[in-house]
């Protein structure tokens, strides 16, 4: 679904989510907020908001900005109440825009005391104000008022493309396959420096660096972006000196090259923006900084001994330019000379902490290498495609099987007793078959990409909260969906930061409890039947168990009577703002709490839970499915209509017996199944339709399993097993409904969300 398509309750999920993922300092997550919120705007995306949250959003989006142009602090603290006015946006939202008195109240209390003036008579006169309808120019006038308001308390923000903008955007088409080589360049470069790290006398690494940072520079300077230029060929000047011995490949010119890697990226991302939204949006940056940090580092190395080169180049590096050769290329950019007493580190380079990433050699090294292992690979030939165009392929191959069962299963056609027609139209399942499985692998990626990222963030937790933490990685080149990859993203960062932030203990502490100093986060991929398994795992304190039960009574959403075993009471921290920190650190703690976390998990049809043991350390687990087009199940009738149970979660089915079915009063029947009692839930009640049989002893149960919640589900027939291609019901939300999909016979089947219809029948 499209942001602009997305329902409010989404919308503020997002921004929920995307609160998560800012630490300060970091002004680019705080701009795609800024977007987010310019949606609740009037005139936005999402044009149902009510009014009083589009005022909300309004006052919201004047904090950021006050943010952005250093006006208000840039710290944890501040991020933490724009996120308890989120919580508040929420449930207003919930309230359908007449949240009241004391929600209003806490908004403004939080907008006060992050610095920006907003007083609840602002937001009042607005609460009892109907939701504006498209083309409604009365009210729209009325919105715009009150929203002229609020925002007249935040300084305009600087009009994009003041000042000269370059002639880049001559040949779009050659600019567009720079942008997408420069992200696959500098994601190299990053993975390549942390394996550094480990092995700092490493030429072979050193030249993986270099070659990236050559091979932008040129480009670059070709496309006459030439603050990108400037700044990589600045960085490979540095870098080739560590390769002629010059001076040592230390920490200094780790921390330079991964500062500088970052500054391309958001470089070559504005460039992305400027060839998508056009020139106006053009931003130079200034890299003056960037220029002195590195000239100094080539100053300390004029002066030292030359290195000792441990090992040659590879065999298959490409041959060598010379500087001469080299300048009549690309015009040599002068770097500034004169190096101030005091270097800009502190602005171009973030502090070197105390700790490092630290990865075990037997262990995280080998995951971290897996680039370097790729010698020991086959590899073939490949294309780059248009995702569009890979999308349309897809969805054209899902068609062509539906059309396929249903000229099958059209009853003209199987009349036709004729032997060839049989055996063609079996060999043309077999073909389609095939063709759909190609298809859909075409879809799949590795989860590499998403876990290399996750190296550097570890690594810069570490040094942040002064801990040493070993990663360990398992299972990058696991496959999925690539619609899944960049949705996981986000939760797969805050929960990596809890791990580290939380479950990690200092040096000090560790040992205090006999410990060793090092803590271990261990990260894995895997395939699970038709699932894919991600696990993040810490050696930790674990969850304090006590301390979740307590808050939860304290909040209403447990009694003191109420007997929870240790696993469902640690899994109620994936409840709306549930938290037991004591403290909020700049590295995790919003305020917002693991619920976003949950429901972005969820949205991807997937689960996740926690297993913790008090001092030994905390489990997370997310379940995502493998595909978010195919799915294989059991065809079951329950009256005239038609559902899919998805395969993977079924046990088994049959025919209740008298003997073992039984009802307790107030809570339904219960059906005895291999000595246990198992919950019916009739399907004809749960979606209001006429069933053929309402006495479960007449009817098949089917036996299922959805995270260790055992049910039967009651149905009239079992009409067989196929694989069904998933489609949206068009942004309607059923709940106990996945999707839909077009059966043999023509008629629409409903794919269960075994979840949603467990959530309303649980003990």
């Amino acid at each position: 679904m499209a942001a602009a398509d997305k329902p409010l309750s989404d919308l503020l999920d997002d921004v929920a989510l995307k609160i998560l993922m800012i630490e300060p300092g970091d002004l680019s997550i705080v701009g795609e907020l800024l977007e987010l919120i310019e949606k609740l705007l009037p005139g936005g995306a999402a044009a149902d908001t009510p009014v009083v949250i589009q005022q909300m959003a309004a006052a919201f989006k004047g904090v950021l900005e006050k943010l952005i142009m250093g006006e208000l602090a840039d710290s944890a603290e501040n991020y933490d109440l724009l996120g308890q006015c989120v919580i508040e946006m929420q449930e207003s939202a919930r309230k359908e825009g007449r949240p009241g008195a004391e929600i209003i109240a806490r908004f403004c209390a939080n907008m006060k005391q992050i610095g920006f003036s907003l007083e609840p008579e602002a937001l009042v006169g607005s609460v009892n104000a109907a939701v504006t309808a498209p083309g409604d120019t009365k009210d729209a006038a009325i919105i715009e008022e009150k929203s002229a308001v609020v925002q007249a308390q935040a300084p305009a923000a600087s009009e994009p493309g003041q000042g000269a903008i370059p002639d880049f955007l001559q040949d779009t088409d050659l600019l567009a396959g720079f942008i997408e080589e420069a992200f696959d360049h500098l994601e190299s470069i990053e993975v390549n420096v942390l394996e550094l790290e480990q092995s700092p006398d490493d030429m072979d690494i050193i030249n993986n660096i270099f070659r990236p940072f050559h091979t932008i520079k040129g480009v670059s300077g070709f496309l006459n972006l030439k603050t990108i230029n400037r700044l990589a060929h600045a960085t490979e000047n540095l870098l080739d000196d560590v390769r002629n011995g010059k001076r040592p490949m230390d920490s200094a010119v780790i921390d330079i090259v991964l500062t500088v890697g970052d500054a391309l990226k958001s470089m070559v991302a504005g460039i992305k923006d400027v060839l998508q939204n056009g020139p106006a949006n053009y931003k130079d940056t200034d890299i003056s900084g960037f220029l002195v940090s590195i000239t100094q580092l080539q100053n300390e190395g004029d002066g030292a001994a030359p290195v000792e080169v441990v090992s040659v180049s590879a065999p298959d590096s490409p041959p060598e330019v010379s500087e001469s050769e080299e300048d009549e290329l690309l015009p040599d950019e002068t770097v500034a000379a004169v190096v101030p007493d005091k270097p800009a580190f502190a602005k171009a380079v973030s502090g070197s902490g105390a700790a490092s990433l630290r990865a075990p050699q037997s262990q995280a090294t080998s995951a971290a290498r897996t680039a370097a292992d790729s010698g020991t690979k086959k590899i073939g030939a490949s294309i780059k495609v248009d995702v569009e165009k890979l999308d349309a392929l897809v969805n054209a191959v899902g068609e062509l099987v539906i059309m396929q069962s249903l000229v099958r299963q059209n009853k003209l056609v199987s009349r036709i007793a004729d032997a060839k027609l049989t055996k063609d139209f079996s060999q043309l399942t077999r073909i389609t078959s095939e063709l759909q499985r190609t298809a859909m692998s075409m879809r799949m990626v590795p989860i590499k990409q998403t876990f290399d990222k996750m190296i550097r963030l570890v690594r810069d937790l570490s040094k942040k909260s002064e801990k040493k933490v070993d990663l360990v990685m398992e299972g990058a080149d696991t496959e999925i969906d690539r619609n899944m990859v960049e949705s996981i993203y986000d939760p797969l960062v805050h929960m990596m930061r809890n791990s580290v932030d939380h479950g990690i203990s200092t040096p000090a502490e560790r040992v205090k409890f006999g410990k060793p100093e090092t803590g271990t986060v261990f990260l894995r991929a895997y395939q699970k039947g038709g699932s894919m398994m991600i696990e993040i795992e810490d050696n930790g304190e674990g969850l304090n168990t006590q301390k979740i039960r307590k808050k939860a009574i304290e909040r209403g959403l447990i009694s003191e009577a109420d007997s929870l075993s240790d696993f469902e009471l640690n899994n109620l921290v994936f409840l709306p703002g549930f938290s037991t920190a004591d403290k909020i650190t700049d590295v995790s703690g919003r305020g917002v709490g693991m619920d976003v976390v949950k429901k972005a998990v969820e949205k991807l049809r997937g689960k996740v839970e926690v297993q913790s043991q008090p001092g030994k350390g905390s489990l997370f687990l997310i379940r995502l499915p493998l595909t978010l087009a195919i799915i294989d199940g059991i065809i079951v009738r329950v009256g005239s209509e038609r559902y899919i149970i998805p395969t993977i979660a079924i046990q088994e089915s049959v025919h209740p017996e008298p003997k073992n079915y039984s009802t307790v009063h107030g809570r339904g029947g219960n059906l005895m199944v291999r000595g246990e009692l198992v919950p019916i839930i009739k399907l004809y009640e749960k979606f209001g339709v006429s069933s053929t049989y309402t006495d479960p002893c007449e009817a098949i149960v089917v036996v299922v399993e959805n995270e260790g919640r055992r049910r039967a589900l009651m149905v009239d027939e079992l009409l067989g097993k196929e694989e069904v291609v998933i489609k949206n019901l068009g942004g309607i939300d059923v709940p106990g409904v996945a999707g839909g999909t077009i059966l043999g016979d023509g008629r629409v089947g409903l794919i269960l969300d075994l979840a949603g219809v467990i959530a309303d029948n649980t003990d």
